[in-house]
């Protein structure tokens, strides 16, 4: 069983929006050169392009926090609530 605290953080990251935003960086990766683009370089981009894209996800859930315990919508997001 995974813990509550794995799911909250989880939800920090928003990670639907990572994978849209991962996906985008990688179809660049393709398009960006004639083949297949280099391993090492795809998956270190790759690798910290996620990692880049859930700390901004989690520090818009910090900065937003008292905005979002206010909407109908987010008010249950780990930060707005408490959690």
């Amino acid at each position: 069983m995974v813990p509550k605290k794995f799911h909250q953080y989880l939800a920090l990251c928003k990670p639907r929006v990572v994978v849209l935003i991962v996906f985008t960086a990688v179809v660049g990766m393709f398009l960006a050169v004639p083949g297949w683009p280099p391993l090492i370089a795809s998956l270190a981009g790759t690798l910290g392009i996620g990692l880049a894209a859930s700390s901004a996800a989690a520090i818009n859930h910090l900065l937003d926090r008292r905005i979002d315990a206010k909407m109908k919508r987010t008010k249950h997001r780990p930060l707005a609530s408490g959690q």
